[in-house]
């Protein structure tokens, strides 16, 4: 295994984020637009809304963009995976400047 894929490997095992994909706990958001709830996957970052038919984004979660130093290759790996759309991405990395910005 080269070098680059063994850390790439290492970083992965060792990212505490990695257990919301082996297992997803379910987490209920109120859609913004009409109060419908919606139930997300962990791992899920949008959804449609049942009711209204909106886009409804999950927030993401603090402990994880605001301080890990892969967050930025994170949002680039999962855009590049078709996991998140541009815009979702430019929303991510603006939420990484602005929580960094304000330490």
């Amino acid at each position: 295994m080269s070098e680059i894929k063994l850390s790439v490997f290492m970083m992965f095992k060792r990212c505490p984020g990695i257990r919301s994909l082996v297992e997803p706990q379910i987490i209920i958001r109120r859609c913004p637009f009409c109060d419908e709830e919606i139930e997300f996957f962990e791992y899920e970052t949008h959804l449609t809304c049942p009711k209204c038919g909106r886009i409804v984004y999950r927030e993401p979660s603090e402990s994880c963009l605001s301080w890990c130093e892969y967050a930025e290759r994170c949002i680039t790996d999962l855009e590049s995976r078709g996991l998140i759309n541009k815009d979702r991405a430019k929303e991510l990395r603006k939420f990484i400047g602005e929580e960094r910005g304000s330490r």
